[in-house]
């Protein structure tokens, strides 16, 4: 889950370097490098911290390599970091090294001395061994001793003007930005500056040199590409504080956008597929996981029809349930999750037919799909998803509504609803001073809960996940009707229990729950749409949601509970763009 960059420029390179990387951190922050080739050979920095540490540095140089790591062999340390050298190499390496240590272990045999404890580094001493002037070859050469994943960029000291790239399981991408020629494991982080660039594919290779871009496959004979210009967007960041404030105020037109694009969407190629589907699975993780509840829950409801929603990482070692004709969903918003990936491509071995649903339409799910539903959420940055969600759920109920229509030739009830999600949304903004005040009274805490019915339940999960990702704090979604199978232990003076009660049905229910929380001294907030449940409940704190019809609160409820757990951050005097231990696209299994 790192982020990698490389440029071979007709200038310096080492601003450009390190302009990428401040693109590319919110893939990983636990240490920062660069590497430049110069007429003195490599410069290179490379510290523990942010990419802000490498701020001082240059070097004059054309062709270089930078990395921002998330660390999984090795602490964050600045000889944990990347770029590493080995001999006349450079390499900076997204990915995971399986077989690691037996490499390691024959390179030392071999009288090779490691300065790291990184897999990564194992693979530049193997490119080194294996490097006798075709920088190419040497490390097609290392990669098929490999086993794991990788996007991999690497430049020799004695081939200044040239770089080799390579990817298996991890995103990258090859263009022309102002810069000069580039290798990138994210689309996003060059969107603004590229003028043109194409994906890799598995087991594909890249060579820049001479001015050109070429890419080859496992045989380095040359494969064609269609290159493209991508969509950027600007950055609100600097005036909202941070990038999941931004992208909380970016809701309300992240919605407007989807739903032009859905409009637009021409869903004739995966008719048969809605229509005639045996059975529905819907694969994700994390936060996409929790809207493909909400997926899951509107074709229930409104087609009776079942959907088997999976964990993206436990459905790869689930009994092969898929068979040919099933309907796969799958549900990422860089559509690079490395176990939403493997699922995908299980499921489509076993004949499903799968629909993406991502927002990044040139990524590695959308190339593995049968068809892409591209969300218009804009680019993401901060770790913690936030419009992504909403526009998940869009999207998602969008489908849902297209199946039943493939069906039964009538929409739901809710589907022309969705056009007032993008004003709904934006009047849930006025529930954040509310918010504000309930994190200051809850910053302390060690501990909360998140309660819904039905369909409150993956708004209930997701606030949850929200307050436990940035706010460090222990946060626990469920069911109201769990909390006294288990949970109600915990519940003492104080605890905060935040209660989701938006489906009519079942508010006696929710208050039931409350109930229990009050008697036991908890700290109750009620979240509805409906002045009579707020009024006539006993909850500590009442919120009153904007109306929406019911199947389609969980997109404005959610949105009161991001910001609390933004605010919760803050107050806990913690970075809402930095969580401990996590990084935006999970590109390792």
């Amino acid at each position: 889950m790192c982020g990698i960059i490389g440029y071979v420029s007709e200038r310096d390179c080492c601003g450009a370097l390190f302009e990428a990387l401040r693109r590319l951190e919110y893939r990983g922050y636990d240490s920062a490098g660069i590497a430049v080739l110069g007429e003195g050979g490599f410069r290179v920095c490379k510290k523990r911290g942010g990419v802000a540490g490498l701020a001082s540095f240059y070097a004059e140089g054309k062709t270089g390599i930078g990395h921002t790591r998330w660390a999984t062999h090795g602490a964050p340390s600045d000889q944990n970091a990347h770029p590493h050298i080995a001999g006349k190499i450079a390499l900076v390496h997204n990915g995971i090294i399986e077989n690691h240590a037996a490499l390691r272990a024959e390179l030392e045999g071999e009288g090779v001395r490691f300065l790291s404890e990184t897999d990564s580094e194992v693979l530049a001493a193997l490119v080194q061994k294996y490097y006798r002037g075709d920088l190419l070859a040497a490390l097609r050469e290392a990669l098929s001793r490999v086993e794991g994943s990788y996007a991999v960029a690497v430049i020799a000291e004695d081939r200044p003007g040239e770089l080799a790239a390579a990817r298996y399981k991890s995103p990258l991408v090859a263009g022309k930005g102002r810069a000069g020629l580039f290798v990138c494991s994210d689309i996003p982080a060059v969107a603004q500056e590229a003028e043109y660039l194409a994906v890799a594919g598995d087991r594909e290779f890249i060579r820049i040199a001479g001015g050109e871009i070429g890419f080859f496959d496992g045989g380095l004979r040359p494969v064609p590409k269609v290159f493209f210009r991508p969509e950027g967007e600007s950055r609100a960041a600097a005036v909202c504080g941070s990038h999941m404030r931004a992208e909380i105020a970016e809701i309300p037109r992240a919605l407007q956008d989807t739903l032009a694009a859905l409009g637009k969407a021409d869903l004739a190629p995966c008719a048969r597929a809605l229509r005639s589907a045996g059975r529905v699975f819907a694969v994700a993780c994390g936060t996409a996981y929790h809207s493909a509840l909400a997926f899951r829950d509107a074709l229930a409801r409104d087609a009776g029809v079942p959907v088997f929603c999976y964990s993206a990482g436990e459905f790869r070692y689930s009994p092969p349930l898929v068979r040919a004709g099933d309907l796969v969903v799958a549900v990422s918003q860089s559509g690079e999750t490395a176990d939403t990936l493997e699922a995908v491509r299980l499921a489509r071995g076993l004949g499903g037919f799968v629909i993406a649903v991502t927002n990044t339409p040139g990524s590695s799910l959308a190339a593995e799909a049968d068809f892409t539903l591209a969300m218009r959420a804009g680019a993401e940055i901060a770790v913690a998803a936030t419009k992504s969600y909403n526009c998940q759920l869009l999207s998602l109920w969008y489908l849902a509504a297209e199946l039943l229509f493939f069906r039964t030739q009538r929409y739901p009830s809710w589907f022309s609803s969705l056009k007032e999600l993008p004003a709904a949304a934006e009047a849930a903004f006025s529930l954040f001073p509310e918010a504000d005040r309930l994190a200051d009274l809850f910053k302390e805490r060690q501990g909360m809960y998140f309660l819904g019915r039905g369909e409150d339940v993956c708004t209930a999960r997701e606030g949850a996940l929200k307050v436990k990702e940035i706010a460090r704090v222990f946060a626990e979604g469920l069911p109201a009707g769990e909390l006294k199978h288990g949970p109600l232990a915990l519940v003492e003076e104080g605890f905060p229990v935040i209660l989701l009660s938006t489906q009519r049905r079942l508010a006696a229910k929710c208050e039931n729950a409350a109930a229990e929380v009050n008697a036991r001294g908890g700290y109750t907030v009620l979240l509805s749409q409906y002045e009579d449940v707020l009024r006539q409940s006993r909850a500590r704190a009442a919120l009153r949601l904007p109306v929406l019809p019911e199947p389609l609160m969980p997109c404005v409820a959610v949105i009161p509970l991001q910001y609390f757990a933004y605010k919760m951050c803050l107050e806990r005097g913690l970075d809402p763009d930095r969580p401990k231990n996590l990084a935006k696209s999970v590109t390792v299994e």
